[in-house]
């Protein structure tokens, strides 16, 4: 088929589908076993803090493992990094104020094996020392180390976590979608690769904390959080973010498949990212897109994959949501405003 007859059949495919008018293949409705979800449910709290003291113990173990001793400094030794991390995960599962999580540690300190109690200020000091935050990374990779060659799709996507209870991310990203569609294209010079603008939206002035904004890559087996990019400069986008969460997936998962993501991330410089890691990207491009790869290795065969089976192609794209629902459902799981300064909200996120 000619190369012209080949780009103008997939772009009517990319129409039809951003105008919802492609005829999907239907699926087989998936069941839910309800005893465990029933199951699950009830252990829920017990499980939690069985995991926060054992994948803690776990993550201070191997960083001593690997970490020569150090002299001890003059006047009172510091609490123990590893209560403090525990105490942390506490706060964040419980969702709890500075105080209230000190109450918590009064009723659980038995429970998570925590060695002698400390105050609320320990707590709130506790983001800003660096062998907590060690501690915190290392879990992240032990929890993706259970599904190490099982999970080989991820999903990217972009959000925002309100620091105040007068922003909400959804309604300001609709909002500016909207101004966007009442004003004319820009010209095709000022769009890097015929990208669109992809800047997070603006904070409210009366708020004046805004959103810690953050894209999450997430295997879509399993729900994990495998790599998380977080700033407080709206002025950044997703595309901007996008390496660093995928590199962090990557590290945690070398061997990954799959990279899916919406169309934010159809352009050839993360498609070239993706496929230069040996990785298959999905992700939706414009509906103006040409087969013209402009050395981006993988950009002309993720087009043509989708122009030979739109209907495959789809079924592993639409995974993507998967992404989107573990955003939305860790907003429901922790609804209240972030606290602490922007570095520090970005790490309380990113353990939540």
């Amino acid at each position: 088929m000619p190369s012209k007859q080949r780009g103008d059949e997939l772009r009517k495919i990319i129409k039809s589908i951003r105008d919802g008018t492609f005829k999907y293949a239907s699926k087989e409705p998936v069941t839910t076993n309800w005893t465990q979800y029933d199951h699950a449910q009830i252990h829920e709290m017990a499980d939690y803090l069985d995991n926060i003291r054992n994948l803690v113990e776990e993550a201070d173990r191997r960083i001593k493992g690997r970490t020569p001793p150090g002299k001890r400094g003059p006047g009172r030794p510091p609490t123990d990094p590893a209560d403090v991390a525990k105490a942390l995960l506490l706060q964040t599962y419980a969702d709890a104020s500075n105080r209230a999580a000190e109450g918590l540690l009064l009723l659980f300190r038995e429970k998570l094996s925590i060695s002698c109690h400390f105050s609320y200020k320990t707590i709130e000091r506790g983001y800003d020392r660096e062998p907590v935050n060690k501690i915190l990374d290392e879990i992240v990779v032990i929890i993706n180390e259970s599904v190490k060659g099982k999970e080989t799709t991820f999903s990217f996507d972009g959000t925002g976590f309100s620091a105040s209870n007068k922003e909400n991310y959804a309604d300001k990203r609709q909002k500016q979608n909207s101004k966007k569609g009442n004003k004319k294209a820009k010209s095709a010079s000022s769009a890097k690769d015929g990208q669109a603008d992809d800047s997070f939206p603006k904070s409210n002035s009366v708020a004046k904390m805004g959103f810690s904004y953050a894209v999450m890559g997430v295997g879509v087996q399993y729900k994990l959080i495998s790599g998380m990019s977080i700033s407080p400069d709206h002025s950044i986008g997703e595309t901007t973010m996008f390496p660093e969460a995928f590199g962090q997936t990557l590290d945690c998962h070398p061997n990954l498949n799959g990279v899916l993501g919406d169309g934010i991330y159809g352009c050839r410089w993360i498609t070239d990212l993706v496929s230069g890691n040996h990785a298959t990207p999905h992700f939706l491009p414009r509906s103006n897109v040409t087969f013209d790869s402009i050395g981006a290795t993988g950009w002309y065969d993720m087009l043509y994959s989708l122009w030979e089976d739109p209907q495959g192609w789809l079924e592993e794209y639409h995974m993507r949501s998967i992404s989107e629902t573990v955003n939305s459902m860790v907003k429901c799981r922790f609804g209240a405003a972030a606290r602490g300064n922007g570095l520090n909200r970005g790490r309380r996120l990113r353990r939540g």
